[in-house]
């Protein structure tokens, strides 16, 4: 942590007045940090001057220009960049002062929604099982949600899925499900609906469920997007999930459960398409990607990982800050 201090990551806890305030003063805090100073010094840039919305724009084209190894493309196709051992120090010092390391645990005992983002298949399996894992005596909810979309695999996740015996899996929805049904054994298959529409992700969309002994209802889905030309994004999932099944109110809680490191850009989306226009309070927690899983530990985060989410972090608060 940049001089031992982490910075709290915004809340969203009901529909009063007082929290829109509240969460104006939590964003500006997070945006001004020295943690986020330290990483604009660290690569040379000027501090952005103005107000919360022009800091936050000044601080998505500095991103761009040395934070950005996508380029548009998914996340499994950016391109690796190593740094110094001193820019690794302070990146990774940062990453954990702005919350994207050391955040799989929650605050709470009860929520009304417990929600499992989709990602590459790995990903899916180690966020699934930490999500049976604190339902397992830590947490309790009734409903579970593992949200998902059309993208298709990569061949590394295909391989993976054929080596561990997993099944026939094709695309996000199918790595999602696979994973519940890995993490939830003793769920029963219920119904299915909708399917992938050909070159049309914006009319696609997919529900499976699935029940508990206990009778803990799960569901997995595959999101349409908002944009033809692209896969479903994580505001587009949880929009979906809360319009076709979340059947949400104010008062109730969401637990979200991501990687650490898309903690913070994960956790202020669903803040600006549940927490606020539901009256929902909002909490996100991450895995470490690095975990053993069948006896192999998952692949490391570096700091181009790191700096990558802080991008996400800052594009997401700025539409978070542009909603307010």
């Amino acid at each position: 942590m940049v001089n031992g201090v982490r910075v709290g990551l915004p809340q969203w806890r009901g529909r009063a007045e007082s929290d829109v305030d509240t969460l104006r003063a939590e964003i500006t805090d997070w945006v001004t940090s020295t943690a986020l100073r330290d990483l604009v010094e660290c690569f040379g840039q000027r501090w952005p001057t103005g107000d919360i919305g022009a800091v936050l724009t000044g601080l998505e084209e500095i991103s761009a220009r040395h934070w950005d190894f996508r380029r548009g493309r998914e996340r499994a196709a950016a391109v690796p960049t190593e740094f110094s051992v001193e820019v690794t120090a302070r990146v990774v010092a940062a990453a954990a002062a702005l919350g994207l390391r050391h955040r799989d645990l929650p605050d709470g005992r009860a929520y009304d929604h417990v929600l499992i983002h989709g990602g590459l298949l790995r990903g899916c399996l180690a966020r699934a099982g930490h999500a049976a894992g604190l339902l397992d005596g830590s947490i309790d909810s009734p409903e579970v949600c593992g949200l998902g979309s059309f993208r298709p695999l990569t061949a590394p996740e295909r391989a993976m899925a054929v080596e561990w015996a997993l099944g026939e899996c094709g695309d996000e929805f199918d790595a999602m499900d696979i994973a519940v049904r890995a993490s939830f054994p003793d769920a029963v298959r219920g119904g299915d609906s909708g399917a992938m529409v050909a070159d049309r992700p914006q009319d696609s969309c997919r529900t499976r469920e699935y029940r508990t002994p206990g009778g803990t209802r799960i569901r997995v889905l595959a999101a349409p997007s908002s944009d033809p030309g692209r896969r479903a994004n994580t505001a587009d999932t949880c929009t979906f999930w809360a319009e076709s099944v979340g059947r949400l109110g104010p008062g109730q809680r969401v637990l979200l459960v991501t990687t650490e490191h898309f903690v913070p850009f994960q956790h202020a989306d669903a803040i600006r398409v549940l927490g606020i226009p539901y009256g929902c309070a909002v909490e996100t927690i991450g895995v470490d990607p690095a975990g053993m899983m069948n006896g192999r530990p998952g692949p490391a985060l570096t700091a181009a990982h790191y700096l990558q989410e802080v991008r996400s972090a800052i594009r997401s608060m700025r539409l978070l800050v542009a909603g307010l």
